[in-house]
């Protein structure tokens, strides 16, 4: 006969494997940081670089989409206003993305919880992708600054953003699933289970 433990222990329900999860607390301290990074960018040596740190702090612990818009609003016009054009366009461009995406991915998150690497990887996929006609447009940009405006390059401009879009649209919805959801990936934790 087995002891009354050893018969409450396979009536236990199993602890799930997190092998392949990250904590959603690394992906909101990792927001933090991007915003740091971009307001020390935007407000060198200044006190001010304080409100988007407190702004991205309280979107990424409370996401909220009023947060989350005034953080990227702030960061934005104060670049606008404060930087003079320049290769740190790249740099920023980029930052700015990142936090969007970032952002996008904790609004419909629990506090708590977990993420799988597979997720991770197919957001960092699609942010290369879009980073990749991104980052040659803003160098196109940079070039062609002091340049006064032209109808055809307005138009080519345009076309180019369109058949982007379109790109990414057609490409998003031909990919289907890839794989079952873990249980933990989407923060709910199964009944029963221990954190």
């Amino acid at each position: 006969m087995r002891s009354r433990s050893a018969r409450r222990m396979d009536g236990a329900p199993p602890v799930p494997d997190r092998g392949g999860l990250v904590p959603l607390l690394v992906i909101r301290v990792l927001t933090v940081l991007v915003a740091v990074v971009l307001g020390a960018l935007v407000w060198e040596g200044s006190a001010w670089i304080l409100v988007p740190v407190v702004l991205a702090s309280a979107a990424a612990v409370l996401p909220s989409i009023g947060l989350v818009a005034l953080s990227l609003l702030l960061l934005v016009v104060s670049y606008a206003v404060n930087v003079p054009p320049g290769p740190v366009l790249l740099g920023f461009l980029a930052g700015i993305h990142a936090l969007f995406v970032l952002y996008l991915l904790l609004l419909p998150l629990p506090l708590h919880g977990w993420i799988s690497h597979t997720a991770l990887r197919e957001i960092a996929l699609s942010y290369l992708r879009i980073q990749a006609l991104a980052q040659p447009v803003a160098i196109v940009s940079l070039l062609l600054g002091g340049m006064p405006p032209s109808l055809p390059l307005v138009l080519a401009g345009v076309g180019a953003f369109s058949a982007w879009a379109l790109w990414t649209v057609l490409g998003s919805s031909g990919r289907g699933p890839r794989g079952k959801a873990h249980p933990r990936a989407n923060g709910r934790r199964p009944p029963g289970a221990s954190n």
